[in-house]
């Protein structure tokens, strides 16, 4: 009998080694040059967060054992399916989007052709964003359009053996059609020239001109040449915000799309159902902070989905509250009942950061190129006050703040204060950056930061929107982690204080 047993481990161990190995997921590929970073995270929901180290060359292969199948994020590639034993090699194909070969190649593929193929139902700008025409479409005909790319897009989910990879993706592209149909219905009717039009006013208006508002209101106005009548707009609202799950937990693993369409959703309902709210943070800057975590508790009961929102809405609420009484209270009242390590670690370093980098305290150093390639640090502009401007170009109201801080800096140019801009705009944008600024002859300290939002600097001060204005003692100490913005005039009147008091 026992023979019979050692005879028996070997064939044991040889199966148990080979279904581990069947359990085993291979991704392998080539990099875009403006995506390799190492090494790369591939992340769910659920919070498997596997490493994946990349060469110089962008090129990369491992070996990873998946928690679970299902959709799955990418550093630097994006939305993935993957499923135990797939072995999927991701490259660059003709368009500069990722195609995939070997095993799994069939649904991720049919996950990038299903939402290219929009542009064949409703014209699209090369962005992916609704075109004029779109915009025009009567309401009718946009919504039969979204039925017929979900129905088509399915056909192409049809294609793979796996019952999973079917239904969730099905449901994915459909909350994409909905989200689609939520822009639509947001900007339907709306002049593309003219919106840009009203837009540039606002950038580069003058608000000293008394007549500045009523053009502006005449500009908005004209942005608009056909509208959604009470019927056509209950239609839209039936299908983005009223007839669907809000608490769909396990779509809310998978789906992306329907992450946003219930973001989106969430952030709809202030103007509507929590108008008391939203009225009352107008003048209360923690109720306006806290918000999002009074909406989420109010509208989503399913555990996991609260505890999700619980977590971003802190993460948002610690890194803006200046109230620090309620900030440690959140604080107190998220660690003593946080369920998941990795946002309990992060949500203990904004914290951190928040009671860091605050007044009066030595602020962190950086180390940027400027438009030159020239590093440039905050230890280099010691012995003088510096007054840093987060932002970015794709950012409107940062933009609208150039002419301002243009006049602050012309005035201020030979006084013992430096002025930096620092963008956060990503480093495969870092051409566009350098255009811009020396398109609009930007002046002071032009500066790109390494990592955008996830610079060390950025993210020691706790920046998760822009602008924003830092203002640094010649000491390096901070006067103001959330400075005055240049379009304040209280802005001068504290500089002049501050540069008199020397």
């Amino acid at each position: 009998m026992k023979s019979i047993i050692l005879a028996l481990i070997p064939c044991t161990l040889l199966f148990t080694t080979a279904d581990a190995q069947k359990q085993n997921t291979t991704l392998s590929g080539k990099l875009n040059s403006s995506d390799i970073t190492t090494p790369l995270h591939l992340k769910n929901m659920t919070g498997a967060d596997l490493l994946i180290p990349v060469n110089g060359d962008g090129t990369f292969s491992s070996k990873v054992t998946l928690p679970a199948k299902g959709f799955y994020s990418l550093t630097g590639v994006g939305q993935l399916y993957l499923e135990p034993g797939y072995q999927l090699q991701i490259a660059l194909g003709p368009d500069s989007t990722y195609r995939f070969s070997g095993k799994g190649s069939i649904e991720n593929n049919a996950v990038s052709d299903a939402r290219k193929a929009l542009s064949r139902y409703v014209q699209t700008s090369p962005e992916r964003l609704l075109a004029q025409e779109a915009l025009y479409t009567p309401v009718p005909v946009f919504i039969s359009k979204m039925d017929a790319f979900v129905k088509d897009g399915q056909h192409l989910f049809d294609q793979s053996p796996s019952a999973f990879f079917r239904e969730m993706a099905g449901k994915d592209l459909a909350y994409y059609a909905k989200y689609v149909l939520s822009d639509y219905s947001l900007y339907y009717g709306t002049d593309l020239e003219k919106q840009e039009a009203f837009y540039k006013m606002m950038e580069t208006g003058d608000r000293t001109d008394t007549a500045f508002q009523r053009r502006l209101s005449e500009a908005r106005s004209a942005m608009w040449v056909k509208r959604a009548d009470s019927t056509e707009r209950r239609l839209l609202d039936n299908i983005t915000m009223n007839n669907w799950d809000k608490n769909d937990s396990a779509l809310f693993q998978q789906s992306a799309w329907y992450r946003e369409v219930l973001d989106h959703y969430l952030s709809v309902i202030q103007y509507t159902k929590y108008r008391h709210l939203f009225e009352a943070s107008v003048k209360d800057n923690n109720i306006r902070t806290l918000m999002d975590l009074y909406i989420s508790r109010g509208e989503i009961t399913n555990s996991f989905m609260l505890e999700y929102y619980t977590y971003t809405g802190t993460q948002n609420a610690l890194k803006m509250l200046k109230d620090k009484r309620v900030r440690d209270s959140l604080y107190k009242d998220y660690v003593a009942g946080a369920k998941h390590p990795a946002h309990l670690k992060e949500i203990q370093d904004i914290y951190r950061n928040a009671n860091t980098y605050g007044d009066n305290s030595p602020a962190p150093d950086f180390s940027y190129e400027d438009v030159n390639g020239k590093k440039v640090s905050l230890k280099d502009l010691r012995g003088k006050y510096v007054y840093i401007d987060v932002w970015a170009t794709w950012c409107g109201p940062c933009k609208m703040e150039i002419p301002h801080l243009s006049k602050i800096e012309a005035l201020y140019e030979h006084k013992k204060i430096r002025f930096v801009s620092l963008s956060v705009d990503k480093t495969a944008d870092k051409q566009k950056w350098k255009d811009f600024v020396q398109k609009g002859n930007l002046k002071g300290i032009q500066l790109l930061a390494d990592k955008d939002f996830r610079s060390d600097f950025i993210q020691k001060f706790n920046i998760n929107s822009i602008p924003r204005f830092i203002l640094i003692a010649p000491d390096g100490k901070i006067v103001s982690a959330d400075a005055l913005r240049p379009s304040n005039p209280e802005l001068k009147a504290l500089l002049d204080k501050l540069l008199t008091e020397g």
